[in-house]
């Protein structure tokens, strides 16, 4: 197994988080590979390693945690009632039932008995209003999935846009539809008769599980006998697509598998038949790294356990959350490749991209 040095991007990660990290050294493995999807393993020391954090499936498994509807599509809130543990919440984690499951905007650290605590939140189902089912329209009964295409992501995470969101579904459920069609021989919908337009129930489909299983028993085995991993990146049709790093080395191993589903979701979303598919670089995905930490920063507060930075180049973004209950270090680095901008241009002079040279400030 090929392993590369990181110590240039996460000496940089140091420098520009000043004052919340320490210089760390880390490697990367790979790549595991299944068909369309190459997973590379992230190494290295975790810095909140003494820290406990429960996931947002375990809380909620364990009636920890209560999730609300507010009447406010974009906002929920959420309390951890236990007297002991810290709940993570992950960015793109989807929440089941209420009157529309919904997709978490930001990440959230939520301390014991914290409280009702504002969520803000992006609907993953179009339309739906009222109770489905024997679910209650009240409250959130579980989370098992979370967001599986870059367009969903950056929609919710970088956008904020909710039209976008929408967008990014529905346009995810018809290349599945057509994808779990070509997978498995036979004509399949993808979207539930319960709800078409719920995200949730698209991911929870019986033809989809099927095939995502092959890739999961494929890549879930790479972290057995690994004490050390902190995170993974992943490859899709041989273009690098994202990358989760946790500095807790329980936190990632307790996400892996809600991770690792999403990414082999988008997999087959992404899939082309009858393709041969390069191996990424080890290089490239060091330099990816490189160019998302050396982009433009912004931040948002969260809440007062939370303030989430936001590094943006042209090619990829990054999302580093901060605990602030831990002396501000960095809990979570999400990066997405955005990929090459497209840039649409005329192709006769009828197109509304078209304008003659005299009047070039009428193209938008």
């Amino acid at each position: 197994m090929k392993l590369i040095s990181l110590d240039a991007w996460l000496t940089l990660a140091a420098l520009l988080t000043a004052g919340t990290s320490q210089a760390a050294v880390g490697t990367l493995s790979g790549p595991f590979t299944h068909r369309n999807l190459q997973v590379f393993l992230v190494y290295g020391d975790a810095r909140l390693e003494s820290r406990h954090y429960a996931t947002l499936s375990e809380a909620l498994e364990k009636r920890l945690v209560v999730i609300k509807e507010t009447g406010n599509v974009q906002e929920l809130t959420i309390e951890n009632l236990s007297g002991e543990l810290t709940v993570f919440v992950n960015a793109g984690d989807i929440v089941k039932g209420g009157r529309q499951d919904r997709t978490v905007r930001d990440d959230l650290i939520l301390p014991p008995r914290s409280g009702p605590v504002p969520l803000a939140a992006f609907c993953v189902e179009h339309g739906r209003w009222t109770r489905r089912g024997d679910e209650s329209p009240t409250s959130f009964s579980a989370n098992t999935k979370t967001l599986s295409s870059r367009k969903e992501k950056l929609a919710a995470r970088y956008g904020l846009s909710q039209p976008e969101v929408w967008s990014g579904v529905a346009e995810q459920q018809a290349r599945l539809n057509d994808n779990v069609s070509r997978m498995t021989g036979q004509t399949v919908d993808t979207r539930s008769a319960a709800s078409a337009s719920s995200l949730q129930l698209t991911l929870e489909n019986k033809e989809l599980e099927d095939i995502k299983r092959q890739y999961l028993e494929q890549l879930l085995p790479a972290l057995e006998g690994k004490t050390d991993v902190i995170g993974f990146a992943y490859a899709i049709n041989g273009e690098l697509n994202s990358a989760e790093v946790y500095n807790n080395r329980h936190l990632f191993r307790a996400l892996w598998p809600k991770l690792l589903d999403a990414a082999a979701t988008e997999a087959i979303t992404e899939w082309k038949p009858e393709r041969q598919y390069r191996t990424v670089p080890a290089e490239e995905i060091k330099a990816f790294f490189e160019t998302a930490l050396s982009g433009s920063v912004t931040e948002r507060r969260v809440w007062k356990t939370t303030r989430v930075r936001i590094y943006r180049t042209p090619a990829a973004v990054l999302f580093e959350t901060l605990d602030l209950d831990a002396d501000g270090v960095w809990l979570h680095k999400s990066f997405i490749n955005e990929g090459k901008e497209s840039v649409v241009v005329p192709l006769d002079r009828d197109s509304r991209y078209y304008a003659p040279p005299s009047d070039r400030s009428a193209v938008r």
